[in-house]
C-alpha cells in the first residue's frame, strides 16, 4: 500500500483519492458482492462506500489502516442493505461467485484482484457466524475480546467458531484451485 498516496487522498487530494479508488475499487466491490449477491447494488454500494469515505476521512487517523477501514464501511452498507431487503443470503455456487467478476483492465494486479474476488467468495458461502467472525479478527483486525463482545460468544466458542470458519474457508479456497 502506498502511504503516501492515502495520506494525500485523506488531506483532501481529489487526484490522490481517484487513485486510491481505481486501487481498491474492485476488492470493495467483491466485499459487497460476497455480502449482496447482486450485481447492480453492489456497484451502487461501492459508489457509496468511496463517497463515505471521503466524507469521513478525517476520521482516520492511520492511514496504513486505509484498505480495513474501507472494507469495514463496505461490509456494513451490504449488511444495512440485506437488513432493508429483509432477504436470506443465499449460497453461491462456485462458479456463480466467480462469474460476476471481470478482469479486462490491464495494470490492476489481476492476480490480487483474482485472490480477493476468489477469498470473498467462499466467505460468502460460509454460515453467517463463521464469516462474521473470520471477517472481524482477519480483515478488520479486532482482537477475540472485541468479537467476543460484539458477537456475544465465550471466549471457546469464539475460538471454535473461528477455527471451523478456517476449516471450511480452506476447503472452498481448495476447490477453486483445483479448478485452475
Amino acid at each position: 500500500m502506498d502511504v503516501k498516496l492515502v495520506e494525500q487522498a485523506l488531506a483532501g487530494d481529489p487526484v490522490a483519492f481517484e487513485a486510491c479508488v481505481r486501487k481498491y475499487a474492485r476488492l470493495v466491490y467483491a466485499c459487497i458482492y460476497a455480502i449482496v449477491k447482486q450485481h447492480e447494488e453492489a456497484e451502487d454500494l461501492t459508489q457509496e462506500t468511496f463517497v463515505r469515505a471521503m466524507r469521513f476521512r478525517v476520521r482516520l487517523r492511520e492511514p496504513q489502516k486505509f484498505p480495513q477501514w474501507l472494507l469495514a464501511i463496505a461490509r456494513n452498507l451490504a449488511r444495512d442493505a440485506l437488513r432493508r431487503r429483509k432477504d436470506t443470503v443465499p449460497i453461491l455456487a462456485d462458479d456463480e461467485g466467480l462469474a460476476a467478476f471481470e478482469y479486462d483492465e490491464p495494470g490492476l494486479g489481476l492476480d490480487r484482484s483474482f485472490l480477493a474476488t476468489c477469498m470473498y467468495t467462499a466467505l460468502a458461502g460460509l454460515p453467517n457466524r463463521h464469516r462474521e467472525a473470520l471477517e472481524m479478527r482477519y480483515l478488520e483486525g479486532l482482537d477475540h475480546r472485541t468479537i467476543e463482545n460484539r458477537m456475544g460468544l465465550s471466549n471457546g466458542a469464539l475460538r471454535g467458531i473461528l477455527g471451523r470458519g478456517l476449516a471450511k474457508l480452506r476447503e472452498r479456497l481448495d476447490r477453486y484451485a483445483d479448478d485452475s
